[in-house]
């Protein structure tokens, strides 16, 4: 394809290849030289009419490209120059930043982190970003630039935030706003994030301290009146859950080939959220998979299981009524968990009661902490300690060594 006739810009170049043409800008950044692609335009057919179409269409991308050029050697002169802006894909936004000087909002850069985050977090984790950032932190900050913002301004809304929140509520709202605010750090407008300096236990109200996921573990008798509620395949569902400890949305990922019945252990290193397939919670914290060990009870379910979706070959557990796999967690819960509590009549506690549950009884039956705390898939003892530690003492208190500590012994003394 012959394109000398073509004028070009200075600093626009096409590069033609087998089944196409690339239009390419380059300018001077930093003192560096820097190249990016514009546009791909397929190479035409073979028809006078395709190959006029296609002629039309460099020429008009080669101008746009000129266009762009003069923007950003003018945005480059002001030191206003975004790299993510121009070229969001480019290896060089992590080389430069997003940003050099000039006057920032917090809605920018919130706006910004948004904008990136389809391709960091899963779908469930974008739409709730999406809600706190446009209905609560661009409302309340978004004006403010970001030399202008804080310690002491975050505080202050989050106290009073704290008196109709819970803390774990706050700090899902912290979470993008963090993460915003770390890119104003990289890019140098601000030395240090003014949200990672808030410590939540010393502003929030004490009452927003009390999580609403306190472990309140099933007895033995109320793990089998609820069960006895329960039958077929949901049944089988929360035996393996209230003996594996695993998140109800691991549970909903489960896949046959995860299971390992010749060293009863179960690979768990996905979820389900809202029907999709992702990692782990505890992946971003360094626990990306963990083994869990078959108890009885839990060997049990899944033989039973077996009958229901074995031959599949694909997700363990199904949703009864609709015989396809559960979409996520708040599917169980509505269709399962709950209307088994009701004919149960024990006092309501939510699925995640289960896995305190499995806790409980391992720390009770005085196994090794470190072995618990991997079966529950926490990176130490710090985690454990920290939601279970009552649990973990009284154990302590009641302890006996498993050997060389006999009733014969104690026997020959009387």
């Amino acid at each position: 394809m012959d394109l000398s006739g073509i004028d070009l810009p200075k600093g626009v170049s096409v590069r033609t290849f087998a089944q196409s043409v690339t239009i390419q800008v380059q300018f001077s950044y930093r003192g560096d030289r820097c190249r990016e692609v514009f546009t791909t335009i397929s190479l035409p057919g073979e028809s006078v009419t395709q190959n006029k179409e296609f002629i039309a269409a460099v020429k008009r991308n080669v101008k746009a490209a000129g266009d762009l050029l003069g923007r950003i050697r003018h945005e480059i002169n002001q030191n206003t120059f975004s790299y993510q802006d121009h070229f969001p894909d480019s290896k060089n936004c992590k080389k430069y930043g997003h940003i050099t000087h000039g006057h920032k909002t917090v809605e920018d850069y919130l706006k910004s982190f948004l904008a990136k985050a389809p391709k960091k977090v899963r779908t469930k984790t974008l739409k709730n970003y999406d809600r706190i950032i446009n209905n609560q932190l661009i409302p309340e900050f978004g004006e403010m630039d970001v030399e202008d913002l804080t310690p002491g301004i975050i505080r202050d809304w989050v106290f009073e935030k704290s008196h109709c929140t819970s803390r774990k509520t706050i700090s899902n709202i912290l979470s993008p706003f963090k993460q915003a605010m770390d890119d104003a750090v990289m890019d140098r407008i601000i030395s240090d994030n003014p949200v990672r300096a808030l410590n939540l236990n010393r502003i929030i109200t004490v009452e927003s301290r009390q999580s609403e996921y306190k472990p309140d573990p099933f007895t033995e008798d109320e793990i089998n009146i609820l069960l006895d509620a329960m039958d077929g395949q949901i049944r089988n569902l929360f035996q393996f859950a209230f003996y594996t400890g695993l998140r109800t949305n691991e549970l909903a990922g489960l896949t046959w080939q995860k299971i390992d019945f010749v060293n009863r252990e179960v690979l768990v290193d996905e979820g389900l959220v809202e029907g999709e397939m992702g990692k782990l919670k505890t992946a971003d914290k360094g626990v990306k998979s963990r083994k869990v060990l078959l108890l009885d009870q839990a060997l049990d379910a899944l033989l039973k299981q077996k009958a229901f979706t074995f031959l599949e070959g694909n997700f363990v557990f199904h949703h009864p009524f609709k015989n396809r796999h559960w979409y996520d967690d708040s599917q169980i819960r509505k269709f399962a968990w709950t209307p088994a509590f009701k004919r149960s009549g024990l006092r309501y506690r939510n699925p995640y009661q289960t896995r305190h549950t499995y806790a409980h009884m391992l720390i009770r039956d005085n196994e090794n902490p470190w072995w618990i705390a991997n079966q529950l898939g926490h990176k130490g003892l710090e985690m454990l300690n920290q939601h279970y530690g009552g649990w973990l003492e009284e154990a302590a208190d009641k302890y006996k060594p498993r050997k060389r500590f006999t009733d014969q012994q104690l026997r020959a003394i009387k």
